[in-house]
């Protein structure tokens, strides 16, 4: 059995909830229709089936059939943020994740002012030259990627795993939502003066203040999000 059959047919079953056409409550079709439609194996479509099982998207009922889950129910994130973004706005999407950054980045924050590294530190300063460069010559694509790193390096210096391996589905939406605010200079800027004063406060080994300055950091681009990404749906 072919891993690109199965995520193929993955993507097809998923592609087909989010436009509705496989809607939540409701049972597929039955398995012989299922991989005529998916254009696979039966065996090919039972896997795919069974994956999406593990995540939570779908229900097998014995003797019923299998049937879609609310969103709020699937465990698969990227998924859940393409399933959302169908129904939500960018601004909702980011919105609710700054909340969740918020809640993890704060602490996270403070903690790898406490654990890192003099490597931390060299790595941090690093991706802090490479945004402020970026951001001088508009390079949204490289500003996104340094402001990505930085946030994950404060993650994974404060040597607590399971910060990073919470955060690291969200990576594709949380680049996304940062290339649209990027394009901005202004927000480009306060971006680049909020990094500099977190590096300051972990460099110097203060807890309360590498939270204090996350904190802000996190407010700047709530405010930020709130009043740059569009407040409608993204159409396919």
């Amino acid at each position: 059995m072919s891993v690109d059959r199965v995520t193929s047919a993955i993507d097809a079953i998923l592609a087909r909830i989010h436009s509705g056409e496989f809607p939540v409550g409701e049972a597929l079709p039955p398995e012989a229709d299922l991989a005529t439609m998916l254009e696979v194996s039966r065996p090919t479509m039972r896997e795919a089936v069974r994956s999406l099982s593990t995540k939570g998207v779908l229900r097998v009922i014995h003797g019923r059939g299998t049937f879609v889950n609310p969103v709020a129910s699937w465990t698969d994130l990227p998924a859940m943020v393409e399933a959302l973004g169908r129904s939500q706005s960018p601004r909702e999407i980011g919105l609710q994740l700054i909340e969740l950054r918020r809640m993890i980045e704060v602490g996270a924050c403070g903690l790898a002012a406490r654990n890192r590294t003099d490597d931390d530190i060299a790595v941090l300063t690093e991706l802090l030259t490479m945004f402020e460069n970026a951001a001088e010559t508009g390079d949204i694509d490289t500003i996104a990627k340094a402001d990505l790193a930085f946030h994950t390096t404060i993650l994974e210096a404060s040597a607590n795993p399971f910060l990073s391996f919470i955060m690291h589905p969200l990576q594709d939406a949380l680049s996304a939502s940062r290339k649209q605010t990027s394009a901005d200079s202004r927000i480009r800027r306060r971006a680049a003066e909020h990094h500099r004063i977190i590096l300051s406060a972990i460099v110097d080994g203060d807890e309360a203040r590498a939270k204090d300055a996350m904190r802000k950091h996190m407010t700047q681009t709530r405010d930020d999000i709130a009043a740059y990404l569009p407040d409608q749906p993204v159409a396919d």
